[in-house]
């Protein structure tokens, strides 16, 4: 029931919150439109501020001043992430700064998890465990900031993602404090998605989707600890498969994978005529169907059960974008 509670304050809280930052954020931190971008007129960014700084009082109202270390490394790690991505949201940083700054946060995160805290129970890859879990937060600070490029998608594949490790955390199939992190997480996103919805009055910025991608990885390793290692995987699906399909796509056609692009499914969706809304209402109903997966393997942890979740839910995810990268955008010319 406080998860509950929690929730709803986050939410309101940072609605509150957003509103009284956005003057200020319109003069620092405008979001002007370039060739890149989904939007065309400037509209501010640094949603992320509201966002933490709402989710960080309750956590503290929660825990008390002593919260037990894997939480306050994550919020350490948090409030690292949210400093870094608003200094770039004012001014872009080089990017070897902010891959270094993000691996170190990731490496925080992961020094507060307990020891007991084991994907594979074998004692002698503890460590090599510990940097392939630093190394996959690092991806997805980046992979959810990389998705972050339209009207509601980031709401749209992260809030069903936090409402599945909210559920889990009520129902006992994941520990209390997952479910309350992530129920904290999903009010705070839905705080943020009021502002957001097409036409959006403001973006959630690097200073909210760096952190959200590490919030949501610390997740999703929480539960494949905790009960099953498809539902870890699950709730992450849809941009771990966006990010990956995209990848293999550029590569395929010879681009520069380093290279600002639009050529994510949801990015070309959009550019072939597709209503935003419709794009971003088909990303939160297919990361919706696999947290439903998700909680279903934790329910019943079989191999069986969670290997066939995952084929499920790979199918559910990869079917839409791979539809997606295949369109093409609309002729502008007027011909001989």
């Amino acid at each position: 029931m406080f998860s509950a509670y929690a929730a709803l304050v986050a939410a309101i809280s940072t609605w509150v919150l957003i509103a009284l930052s956005r003057p200020l954020l319109t003069r620092l931190a405008l979001a002007r439109p370039n060739g890149r971008s989904s939007h065309r007129q400037p509209v501010p960014q640094g949603a992320g501020l509201a966002m933490v700084a709402a989710a960080l009082v309750i956590i503290l109202i929660a825990y008390g001043t002593r919260p037990a270390r894997d939480v306050a490394c994550l919020a350490f790690a948090v409030l690292g992430l949210t400093a870094l991505g608003f200094a770039d949201d004012i001014r872009p940083l080089r990017w070897r700064l902010k891959l270094g700054l993000q691996a170190l946060c990731c490496v925080v995160a992961v020094a507060g998890l307990p020891a007991s805290l084991r994907l594979v129970p074998v004692e002698s890859l503890f460590w090599a465990e510990r940097a392939v879990m630093a190394l996959a937060l690092l991806a997805m600070v980046n992979i959810v900031n990389f998705i972050d490029g339209i009207d509601e998608i980031s709401a749209a594949h992260a809030a069903p993602a936090l409402a599945a490790a909210a559920i889990a955390g009520a129902l006992s199939l994941a520990s209390a404090t997952t479910g309350l992190t992530a129920a904290t997480g999903f009010g705070a996103v839905a705080g943020f998605w009021l502002w957001n919805r097409h036409p959006a009055r403001i973006f959630l910025g690097d200073a909210g989707s760096l952190p959200l991608g590490l919030v949501i990885g610390w997740l999703a390793i929480h539960l494949s600890a905790e009960g099953a290692l498809a539902a870890g995987l699950l709730i992450v699906l849809y941009p771990v498969a966006d990010a990956t399909i995209t990848l293999a796509d550029r590569l395929r056609r010879g681009r520069n994978v380093a290279e600002p692009h639009r050529d994510h499914g949801y990015q070309r969706a959009v550019d072939s005529g597709l209503p935003v809304r419709r794009v971003a209402a088909t990303v939160a109903l297919v990361a919706s169907a696999t947290a439903v997966l998700a909680l279903v393997t934790l329910a019943a942890p079989h191999p069986v059960v969670q290997a066939g979740c995952l084929v499920v839910g790979l199918g559910w995810v990869v079917l839409p974008i791979t539809g997606w990268i295949r369109r093409k955008a609309p002729s502008t010319g007027t011909g001989p």
